[in-house]
């Protein structure tokens, strides 16, 4: 008779209660140096969006051939000082104050000053930035709102200029800066502002973006805790939630589809900002004009705005 042969069939297999502890504390200590290492590299990319300056001057006055202009400074209110030059145009005349953008300074907007000034304007450009400023980091708005309600009030004290009327122009952070301005501030009769933005937080959700092309929710997250934390300590504003006290003040949202995410947002500004106000759509913001016919175009666009609402007589 034959015998069956028995089958062994095999126990499952124990792992060992110190195995499985010892996995979850390095998935942790993975999971901790990743969060660390991108913690570091949000630090070090909001250090640079937030420091970001160009104090480089590639013309001044003397470059356009202007004559009529003086070398005018005003004081912040941690007591930095701003250097600025008002153009002088007809006595009497409004001042426009030109606001340069992110990582900008004033020679950037000497061409569109010349050409408001010599139809007959008083034109201001002031840095945000310089030597004598004691602020190293921008907050993106809020402090260069700050710093523009200073120079109004400086510029409006000259001789030369109608202390009650006042227009502004700015683009990016200084366009920020002058929706502020102009919703606190009665002596602004005229606002003009180019691919700009409603909160800090976006205009630096979009640099983090161009710079890396996109980033995860993680990163996202950290990048602006961070960016917060920079903040800390500073004046801010209720920009769109203040746009309805713009009533009054004729309005002109420049949007430049160079940008994508800085045209939605200004466009969306536009939709939420109450009458006057236009719309004027253009391949290229103001920073990338990318030929002296569009540069032109552009500065022609923005000087007749300001010939049609701005008169230049006094009250």
């Amino acid at each position: 008779m034959a015998r069956r042969r028995a089958v062994a069939i095999a126990g499952p297999s124990r792992i060992s209660g110190e195995f499985i502890l010892r996995l979850v504390l390095g998935v942790v200590i993975l999971l901790g140096v990743i969060f660390l290492a991108l913690a570091g590299v949000g630090a070090g990319l909001t250090y640079y969006v937030t420091t970001a300056s160009n104090t480089q001057e590639s013309v001044n006055p003397q470059s356009y051939l202007l004559s009529s202009y003086i070398s005018l400074s005003f004081t912040d209110r941690s007591g930095g000082e701003h250097e600025g030059w008002l153009l002088l145009g007809l006595r009497g005349a409004p001042v426009i104050i030109l606001c340069h953008g992110y990582n900008s300074n004033r020679s950037d907007l000497l061409s569109l000053g010349s050409i408001l000034r010599d139809n007959h304007f008083n034109v201001y450009l002031f840095n945000f930035q310089g030597p004598k400023a004691k602020e190293s980091r921008s907050n993106l708005g809020p402090r260069q709102a700050s710093d523009l309600m200073a120079a109004i009030a400086t510029v409006t004290k000259q001789p030369d200029v109608n202390p009650n009327r006042v227009g502004l122009f700015g683009t990016s952070v200084g366009g920020y800066a002058a929706l502020v301005a102009a919703e606190v501030n009665p002596k602004v009769k005229v606002l003009v502002v180019d691919t700009t933005y409603s909160t800090p937080e976006r205009m630096f959700d979009s640099q983090v973006e161009r710079l890396l092309g996109g980033s995860s929710g993680l990163f996202h997250f950290l990048t602006e805790a961070e960016f917060h934390l920079a903040s800390r300590g500073v004046d801010t504003y209720a920009m769109p939630a203040n746009l309805p006290k713009l009533a009054s003040v004729p309005k002109l949202f420049v949007s430049g589809r160079d940008d994508s995410s800085l045209a939605e947002m200004t466009e969306g500004l536009y939709d939420q900002a109450p009458q006057p106000k236009q719309l004027l759509v253009m391949e290229h913001s103001g920073s990338g004009l990318a030929s002296e016919a569009e540069k032109k175009e552009y500065e022609n666009q923005i000087l007749n705005f300001f010939l049609q609402k701005l008169s230049l007589r006094a009250d």
